[in-house]
């Protein structure tokens, strides 16, 4: 079952929309958007002639200021890198992911799906395929040694809500997963083991922050003739 569902969550990453639409403006010499999704300082974007361009600053549904910002974005829209998917346990995750790819920014952000799933399969009867309760990390790379940590959450926690708020939006437009009526939301300015001293040791390889999403997902049977 942790298989059927970790499939059915990478699908929806697959189907997430990493383009952001704007205006550039030549005075200011900044694209201007009123929803910037993930984007954030120090991450690549993609025009629709796959010109690319640094992400320098990004004021958050406003404005992104680009390197090269001699070239102006004629078409309107750019595209953000796709979600690194993977699903695991603490240590299977660990292993693979750091395995997956040198580097970094080409592995993030990253959307881990935890296992172990406690899930209820439903009879014949129902249109009910199944209910599951999901966790789900939504992460980045970070600063440890130069950020602070209002630096933390408005350069990679924030961008990172809204990367939840994409996901679920994509869940939210298939009609075969039902409402989602609540969700639980925990940040991480660092990402990492808690104990009293504080975040000692990060779960992966790697530093990064974001945030957990918590919920109940259901998904109703498909039509098919079996």
């Amino acid at each position: 079952m942790i298989n059927e569902i970790s499939n059915i969550i990478e699908n929806v990453v697959s189907k997430m929309d990493s383009t952001i639409v704007g205006v550039w403006n030549p005075t200011d010499e900044r694209f201007e958007t009123c929803k910037t999704k993930w984007a954030r300082s120090g991450k690549q974007i993609t025009d629709q002639s796959t010109e690319k361009f640094m992400i320098d600053q990004a004021n958050p549904n406003q404005w992104l200021i680009l390197k090269p910002s001699i070239v102006p974005i004629q078409s309107g829209i750019v595209e953000l890198p796709k979600p690194f998917f993977i699903t695991g346990t603490k240590m299977a995750t660990n292993k693979e992911w750091t395995l997956a790819e040198n580097n970094l920014t080409k592995k993030t952000p990253l959307i881990w799906l935890l296992g172990s799933i406690t899930s209820e399969r439903f009879g014949k009867e129902s249109t009910i395929q199944f209910e599951a309760d999901l966790r789900l990390f939504f992460l980045d790379e970070t600063n440890i040694l130069n950020f602070y940590t209002s630096d933390h959450i408005v350069n990679v926690v924030y961008p990172m809500e809204q990367l939840v708020d994409e996901f679920l939006e994509t869940i939210k437009r298939d009609r075969n997963f039902g409402t989602i009526e609540s969700w639980e939301i925990i940040d991480f300015a660092r990402f990492g083991v808690e104990n009293e001293q504080g975040m000692i040791k990060n779960i992966l390889d790697a530093n990064l922050s974001g945030v957990e999403l918590r919920l109940t997902l259901k998904k109703y049977k498909e039509n098919c003739n079996c």
